[in-house]
């Protein structure tokens, strides 16, 4: 049997409430049509959500309280981006 790659890794086992944070950091390049920014701000905040999810060590509520930071700080970077390129041209 194949041995499963790093992705495939970090998202076995995700508890099923952190589904929606990693699904909105997924969704920014989905909303945006693509682009190297927004697919990089989409994965980097759905592996940072992820991470934090699975930190067994953290209260759920914390975990919870920092994937919410996550999502909120993907979706603030692509607002910021958006706005500079706007500006820009």
């Amino acid at each position: 049997m194949a041995k499963p790659n790093a992705i495939t890794e970090l998202f076995a086992g995700l508890p099923g409430w952190a589904w929606p944070f990693v699904a909105l950091c997924l969704f920014i390049p989905v909303s945006t049509l693509g682009g190297a920014v927004p697919v990089g701000l989409g994965l980097a905040g759905a592996i940072g959500a992820a991470t934090v999810a699975k930190d067994a060590e953290r209260p759920k509520s914390t975990r919870i309280a920092l994937c919410t930071g996550v999502t909120v700080l993907a979706w603030v970077g692509l607002v910021a981006t958006l706005l500079v390129l706007r500006r820009a041209g």
